[in-house]
């Protein structure tokens, strides 16, 4: 069985840092993975059997990535195959930035464990269900610097609505959650995180204010008017008892 890899970090540069970035909200997932390299000096260098950085890179971002890990799909693949779903893969190309931004939007949490990105980095991911709890794990080595020698350091940031029971984290910030991992931690690196399946953080994103201003807005405008109505008439008023 082929393992689909994920190949853009293959093309990273020397001290290649990439930002995966996941959201865990009513028991979907957002996943994004990001990487670019801001000196622009070095984009039309030599980097990879003869081609330049910027050469590999575009390349790269039309290159379709399948969302989950699959033996029948293989890495030379160069068009994408009907009824399978596959990344957004877009190019990061500013005057200094160039790289690539892969994301997928439409994971279900149970199905997030067959994530390609995943797959890439650990042997296996759990997603297990138990009394009220959604348990996600995976193993111990992360062998995405095994297998991409220019990764320096990965950073997961998660972020959730659900309430965290517990977590191996290693810097957390009200529902935000982080995990920092180089050559020097890549064999102790597993990810542990233990959520609530019914239990929600108040006001996540700020989502309650979110749909609450509206309504104020609206009942301030009624509010207004109402006044500025009962303000004319009592003016009118005023002015009839006086004649």
């Amino acid at each position: 069985m082929k393992k689909i890899i994920l190949l853009i970090i293959v093309f990273c540069l020397t001290g290649c840092n990439c930002d995966y970035d996941l959201e865990i909200y009513n028991n979907r997932v957002k996943e994004d993975l990001s990487y670019f390299n801001n000196d622009p000096l070095t984009w039309n260098r030599e980097f990879q059997y003869g081609l330049s950085y910027k050469d590999v890179v575009e390349g790269f971002s039309k290159k379709p990535i399948p969302a989950y890990y699959d033996s029948e799909i293989y890495e030379d693949d160069s068009i994408k195959v009907e009824g399978v779903k596959y990344y957004d893969n877009k190019l990061i190309n500013a005057n200094d930035k160039l790289g690539q931004k892969i994301s997928y939007h439409d994971f279900k949490l149970d199905d997030f464990s067959n994530s390609n990105l995943v797959k890439s980095c650990y042997q296996f991911a759990n997603v297990i269900r138990n009394n009220g709890e959604i348990i996600i794990s995976t193993s111990d080595n992360n062998i995405c610097f095994d297998e991409y020698p220019n990764l320096d350091r990965l950073t997961i940031n998660l972020k959730t609505n659900h309430k965290v029971k517990a977590s191996n984290a290693s810097v957390v910030d009200g529902y935000h959650y982080t995990w920092v991992i180089d050559r020097s931690n890549k064999e102790n690196a597993a990810i542990n995180i233990t959520l609530y399946s019914n239990k929600y953080v108040f006001n996540y994103e700020n989502e309650f204010v979110k749909k609450i201003f509206p309504i104020l807005i609206i009942i301030g405008i009624i509010s207004l008017i109402v006044f500025t109505i009962y303000r004319k008439v009592s003016i009118r008023n005023k002015e009839a008892n006086k004649l």
